[in-house]
């Protein structure tokens, strides 16, 4: 059996040698659907489907509630979590009462535990400036609860979650490579952690993030205990949050043993009877009760889901179908080529070649290049795994502060699934000409072509060709819908200019001062970063322009009530911003706490509220206060392009209590990477303890709120390009085997007097043809599949007509493109040249 198979081998590879055309084509076809679809799968894989880095991360429930009729309570840091079997949506949060008593009420061998994301912390090592952390606070059975292993160090306990116990804090692996560079003697050091100094007493394994994998909170860097919560992050309530019956602040997490569905339900009916046994709110007066659940809990608090989730399994689906595109096309290279070794495979036979060992050969090519390509996809694979993530993760809307840790690994059982997809497609559509030619009666098969008959016609190749144009057309129809949407952004009119502005949020709420300081800090930071080489103005706002973060609430005038957006801007904004000031004047540094409170309006809000008549001087009551409107400013995009200006009121940043912080907006012609460290060093000088988060121009900020958008626009344009490639190169194989085949015919023809002309059409309206079955195919799935993407298209309908005329007309034209060689080559055939060569 393995007789020869050294000559083979080096047959196989001087033939493949000779066509380096054909070989680059087959393994670089295969290397991008299967490189492709691994590394996407492995970002979703890391996203969506990877459980927590703890021990038996199965065993691991959420801890949630829901009640019927009328109740009033207060929330803070709450998401709502959706039972995977119901799809009712169920309440994170408990008050710190309720969690005492469900953590007493819990069987004894359920461990249940309690936490709090913060959206950050402020983190400072000795003299230098405070850098922001996402952070967490955690009970002493957290760790243990969780079965977080440890790299250095120990774990949060119960004796330090209380009250008055030393402030300790625990890092993530990925912040003390990154704050610390790895170094073990971390652990007995002090921080200041908002402004407390905090002695650090672990480190956890690499892998394991928190609980927040993504959404609104950022993944835990630094954890706390819950009882410091008094000190480390007073401005969550005004009043205490450890006796308080309202403040819901605390999320509940239990490890269920065995976790079968009658133990688990036993443990709900235990938690559920403890929390009807707790004063407050959702007390039994009303006759309802609450309702407890244990819901999966293996992927954290706050996995990434919703519609993340939907648009990344999209994506997932776009590389199998360009997986699918190489194979086919693959496989139409392979029929194409096996055809046309017809004549080499008679003439072997005829001397003495055996069927057994012709095939063996063949297999034995397409082995080569299967191996060849699945090689070269899994280096793409590795190569761009890190790319992808880092692209889709800031797109996408996972993570925040950009601190998301992705570790993207090579799934085998996909790489397994794609190889053995690739190398089936090339043995079998290698196999198939094989078997056929190799069976030839070389005498018959040679007589036959002195007689001048044709070779056989590709007929599979041929609806191939068409499969691959139809699977191709929806990716090219969803490039068009894309490229329209992010021109359609780029012409929304802004009503400032973007170019040079450059922000960063600053929170006092991070430092000791007392919220009456707050007016005086922001003036010092303004004073402080116009002094800056470069810097031209300062301002500041509470939201940053199309950033995807907004404000609103129910204001009154004149007895009725309206709903409003709301911002908060500092001094000197029309000059920073570079927008128009219509009427009145803009709120100054002389609108402070001790001043009476100001706003201006935009151009929408005036029009809306007050018709025709002028708003300045007009009052907007506003809880127990109220504001005087001062000024009107033209209409600008609020939390993104894509949606209206709505009618929005700017108040005086100075006279807000500034919880959550303001964005510092500069004008300047310094480059950020060389602006960073000079702010950093500017607001480390008014305020040590203040953070400067990651610097952000205007154009990024504009440029995240439509990063989904502009990420489908490259992959797909990316995949579409491919998917037109194969397809044109696929169409390219199967004409020149067509004009190969019909020489004689065609030399005939132009004998008895057929123009050039119609020789080039004779061949075209093949290639034509093929074109047109393709997009008959393929433009319905376009347009059935077109709507799942909807909700990120903007200007333009999902099945938008003129969207899809031009994908398939760029679709004949590539089609017309790859026939025309073959074509002309036809057109110049000679007829006493092709006669004589049969």
């Amino acid at each position: 059996m393995f007789d020869g198979i050294g000559s083979d081998l080096r047959y196989v590879l001087r033939i493949l040698r000779r066509s380096p055309g054909f070989s680059a084509v087959a393994v670089l076809s295969l290397a991008i659907g299967i490189g492709a679809n691994t590394s996407m799968f492995g970002v979703v894989r890391t996203l969506l489907l990877t459980p927590l880095a703890v021990e038996s991360p199965d065993e691991l429930m959420l801890v949630a509630w829901q009640r019927d009729g009328e109740y009033s309570i207060s929330q803070t840091g709450s998401t709502n979590y959706p039972d995977p079997e119901s799809g009712i949506q169920y309440r994170s949060n408990f008050t710190y009462p309720i969690y005492r008593a469900l953590r007493e009420a819990a069987p004894p061998d359920v461990d249940l535990f309690a936490f709090a994301f913060l959206r950050g912390v402020s983190v400072a090592v000795g003299d230098q400036p405070a850098f922001l952390a996402g952070g967490a606070l955690a009970d002493g059975g957290y760790f243990s609860g969780l079965g977080v292993p440890m790299a250095v160090g120990r774990p949060i306990g119960p004796a330090d979650d209380v009250e008055g116990a030393p402030l300790v804090a625990v890092l993530s692996h990925s912040f003390w490579m990154r704050a610390f560079g790895g170094d073990p003697a971390v652990v007995g050091r002090t921080l200041r952690v908002n402004g407390n100094p905090a002695e650090v007493v672990g480190v956890t394994a690499q892998g394991f993030t928190g609980l927040s994998m993504g959404g609104f909170f950022p993944q835990t860097e630094i954890t706390l205990p819950v009882t410091s919560q008094p000190v480390v992050y007073p401005r969550m309530s005004s009043e205490s949050l450890f006796t308080s019956e309202n403040l819901f602040w605390l999320r509940l997490m239990a490890r269920v043993p065995e976790g079968s569905t009658t133990r688990v339900a036993t443990v709900e009916a235990a938690l559920e009877q403890a929390m009807r046994g707790v004063p407050g709110p959702l007390a039994a007066s009303d006759g309802y009760v609450p309702d407890v659940r244990l819901l999966p809990g293996s992927q954290g608090a706050q996995p990434v889901r919703g519609e993340t989730g939907r648009l990344l399994y999209l994506l997932l689906g776009v590389v199998a179908m360009v997986l699918l595109i190489a194979c086919v096309n693959l496989a139409s290279l392979m029929l194409a080529r096996g055809v046309s070794r017809q004549r080499e495979m008679a003439v072997r036979r005829a001397l003495g070649g055996g069927r057994a060992r012709l095939v063996r050969q063949t297999l034995l090519e397409s082995l080569i290049l299967a191996m060849a390509g699945s090689a070269a996809g899994l280096v793409l694979s590795v190569a761009t795994r890190s790319l992808l993530g880092d692209l889709l993760t800031g797109s996408l809307g996972a993570g925040a502060f950009g601190n998301l840790e992705m570790r993207v690994a090579v799934d085998p059982t996909l790489v397994g699934l794609s190889v053995a997809m690739g190398v089936t497609a090339t043995l079998f559509f290698g196999l198939l000409p094989a078997l056929r030619l190799s069976d030839l009666d070389p005498v018959a098969w040679l007589k036959s072509r002195s007689a001048g008959s044709a070779a056989p016609r590709l007929t599979i190749g041929r609806v191939l060709i068409a499969l691959q144009i139809a699977v191709s057309v929806p990716l090219v129809v969803g490039a068009a819908l894309f490229l329209r949407t992010v021109s359609n952004l780029g012409a929304v009119e802004l009503g400032f200019d973007p170019r040079g502005l450059v922000s960063f949020q600053v929170d006092p709420g991070y430092t000791q001062l007392d919220s009456d300081e707050y007016d005086r800090l922001y003036a010092s930071l303004l004073a402080a970063v116009e002094e800056i080489p470069g810097v031209t103005s300062a301002t500041l706002m509470e939201n940053a322009l199309m950033s995807g973060i907004v404000s609103n609430g129910s204001i009154e005038i004149d007895g009725e009530r309206h709903m409003l957006f709301r911002n908060a801007i500092g001094p000197a904004f029309i000059e920073t911003m570079g927008q128009e000031l219509l009427a009145g004047r803009m709120p100054g540094l002389q609108d402070d706490r001790n001043a009476p409170r100001v706003g201006v309006v935009n151009r929408t809000a005036a029009r809306e509220l007050y018709g025709g008549a002028s708003p300045i001087g007009r009052t907007i009551g506003e809880g127990e206060g109220a504001v005087q409107i001062v000024g009107v400013i033209n209409d600008t995009p609020y939390r993104s392009q894509r949606e209206p200006v709505p009618a929005t009121l700017y108040e005086s940043a100075l006279q807000r209590d500034g919880y959550g912080g303001h964005h510092v907006v500069l004008r300047t012609d310094v480059p950020v990477a060389r602006l960073e460290s000079l702010v950093r060093a500017a607001v480390h000088r008014v305020e040590a303890d203040v953070p400067v988060p990651e610097m952000r121009t205007q154009t990024e900020l504009m440029a995240q709120t439509s990063a989904r958008e502009r990420v489908f626009t490259r992959l797909l344009t990316l995949f579409g390009m491919f998917a037109l490639l194969l397809a044109s190169i696929g169409l390219h194989g199967v004409t020149s085997y067509s004009v190969s085949r019909r020489t004689s015919e065609i030399g005939v023809r132009v004998a008895v007097g057929a123009r050039p002309d119609q020789i080039l059409s004779l061949v075209l309206r093949q290639v034509v043809v093929l074109a047109v079955l393709g997009l008959a195919i393929g433009v319905p799935i376009a347009l059935a599949v077109s709507p799942l993407v909807g909700s990120l298209l903007y200007g333009v309908a999902p099945t938008d007509p003129g969207a899809v005329v031009a994908a398939s007309t760029l679709m004949l034209v590539v089609a017309v493109g790859a026939g025309l060689l073959p074509a002309l080559r036809a057109a110049r055939v000679d007829a006493l040249v092709a006669l004589r060569t049969e």
